[in-house]
């Protein structure tokens, strides 16, 4: 399945309107709010609001040529601050997380006191956020409440304003900003640039998954690629946060350097594949992206693929 897995996706064919982006985008909202007010944010919760809001954020971008620049603006702020009202708890999750799947770590019982020091703080750290969080009821009523007002705002606009015109200058508008950020990439490997990559890369895999045709093999080939790419930078970018984190914590100068070897070797190796890919995925120009995914230009289903991303 190539949709998200919480969204159903608009049915079409080649000759119907575009995908009703404004339903896609008003859906995961509803599912975002319907999150937020549960009587306990768990874990899940918070990873699945801000996935929610990540898809919203992609579904703009695409509409956004039709709108207003202080309509859009004001929309993309208030996600973005809504995630960002949730990102303490996420972060330190995927944190210790992180530390407990890098390679080359040893079991509980033979782990170095070092390692587990570094782990029991940062499951300390992850239950205070938590703790934090689900202690801050005002905060989380008023993310659901500018959820709401988004969404509302979003359903007055009639659908047929993001016509296909629309969307695929949208579309070509994020694919070009992606490639812009895989040359930067490209040039110089710094956390900031790989995590702008991945942050590109994400909107256009949630664009793809609401314009492609997932029933061709292309199509499907390009979606998977752009999540197995964004899962890769985003593996990276939890390493580089981890590797400050070990570069700030007490322990000794021999056993920091053994964590950080490890780290920088797996790191390496998220890097020189990710890029591969990512070159693999823009090499197309944004026009002639959007011609095939918007003018459903694409191989008839059953027609072997000319395009591979393996």
């Amino acid at each position: 399945m190539f949709y998200a897995s919480h969204v159903s996706p608009p049915s079409r064919s080649c000759e119907s309107c575009p995908a009703d982006v404004r339903h896609i985008a008003r859906q995961s909202l509803a599912e975002a709010i319907a999150w937020l007010e549960r009587p306990s944010l768990s874990d899940r919760a918070v990873h699945a609001v801000r996935k929610d809001l990540k898809r919203v954020r992609a579904m703009l971008r695409l509409m956004r040529p039709a709108l207003r620049s202080d309509e859009y603006h004001h929309a993309n702020a208030t996600l973005r601050d809504v995630a960002r009202s949730l990102s303490a708890a996420r972060d330190s999750k995927v944190l210790l997380d992180t530390l407990q799947g890098l390679p080359g770590r040893s079991r509980a019982s033979s782990e170095p006191a070092p390692e587990r020091a570094l782990r029991s703080h940062l499951q300390r750290d992850h239950a205070h956020s938590r703790d934090r969080l689900r202690a801050d009821g005002a905060s989380v009523r008023r993310a659901s409440r500018s959820l709401r007002a988004i969404r509302r705002r979003l359903t007055q606009r009639p659908a047929s304003r993001y016509d296909r015109t629309v969307l695929s200058k949208g579309l070509q508008r994020v694919y070009g900003r992606t490639r812009a950020a895989l040359k930067r990439a490209q040039a110089r490997h710094t956390v900031e640039n790989l995590h702008e990559l991945r942050k590109q890369t994400k909107y256009l895999w949630h664009q793809l998954e609401a314009l492609a045709d997932a029933r061709t093999s292309e199509d499907r080939a390009l979606i998977a690629a752009t999540h197995r790419l964004a899962d890769l930078l985003g593996d990276e970018h939890n390493l580089a946060v981890l590797q400050s984190t070990v570069l700030a914590a007490s322990m000794s100068a021999s056993s920091r350097e053994r964590l950080l070897a490890r780290i920088a070797r797996r790191r390496g190796r998220l890097v020189a594949n990710a890029l591969v890919l990512a070159q693999r995925i823009y090499r197309d120009r944004p026009a002639a992206l959007a011609k095939r995914v918007m003018g459903c230009a694409t191989a008839r289903p059953g027609t072997p693929s000319v395009r591979s991303f393996s």
